[in-house]
C-alpha cells in the first residue's frame, strides 16, 4: 500500500512539472512581452488610418504612360503599417505593401526589402523626411527593386529592371519623376 502511494505521488508529481512546462510553453509562445507592457494603462491594439492621394506615373520609356490616380489608405498599428494604393478607374492595378516596425522590412507581393546602405534621397517638394532605398533580401533574376520608401509618405519610387518603373507622387509635376527614377538607379 505505502509503495503504491509513492507511486501515485510520483507520477502526480511529474505530471504537475509536465502541466507547468507547457503552461510557460504556451505563455511564452503567445510573444507576450511584459517588459514593454505599460500596467498604468489598459492596453489596446490602435490602428489608424490615413487617406490621401497619390498620382502613379508608369514608365516604360523615358515617357511616362499612364498617369493614373490613387487613393492610398496607410494603416498602422501597433507593429506593422499597411500601404494600400487604390486605383480609382481599374481594381486590378490595387497596390499593397506592408511595414514591420521591429524588423523594418518592407514587403511587397512575396518579396522582402531591406533598407540598404545607399544614401537617403530627400526632395522637400515630394516630403519632408528622407526616403530610404530597399533592396531584396533575396534577390532573384527579374525581381523588381529597388524601391524608395519611408513609413510617413509610403512608397515613392518602384524600379524594375525587366519592365516599367513607377513613381507616386502627392502631385502631376512630371519633373519630379525624372530625379525619383534617377535616384532608384544611382
Amino acid at each position: 500500500m505505502k509503495k503504491a502511494l509513492n507511486i501515485a505521488f510520483i507520477i502526480l508529481g511529474i505530471a504537475s512539472l509536465i502541466f507547468i512546462g507547457i503552461m510557460i510553453f504556451i505563455g511564452t509562445a503567445m510573444g507576450y512581452n511584459a517588459e514593454n507592457y505599460d500596467f498604468s494603462k489598459p492596453q489596446m491594439s490602435k490602428t489608424d488610418t490615413i487617406t490621401t492621394k497619390r498620382m502613379l506615373f508608369v514608365f516604360h520609356t523615358e515617357i511616362a504612360k499612364p498617369i493614373m490616380v490613387y487613393e492610398l489608405f496607410i494603416t498602422d498599428n501597433d507593429s506593422i503599417t499597411k500601404y494600400s494604393y487604390r486605383n480609382l478607374e481599374n481594381e486590378g492595378k490595387h497596390m499593397e505593401f506592408s511595414y514591420h516596425k521591429v524588423s523594418k522590412q518592407l514587403t511587397f507581393a512575396f518579396d522582402k526589402f531591406i533598407l540598404s546602405d545607399n544614401v537617403n534621397y530627400q526632395n522637400k517638394e515630394i516630403h519632408k523626411s528622407n526616403f530610404g532605398i530597399y533592396i531584396l533580401k533575396d534577390p532573384y533574376d527579374d525581381a523588381t527593386g529597388p524601391l524608395l520608401f519611408n513609413p510617413e509618405y509610403g512608397v515613392l519610387g518602384i524600379g524594375n529592371s525587366y519592365g516599367p518603373e513607377f513613381v507616386y507622387l502627392p502631385n502631376s509635376n512630371l519633373e519630379l519623376t525624372k530625379d525619383v527614377i534617377n535616384e532608384l538607379y544611382k
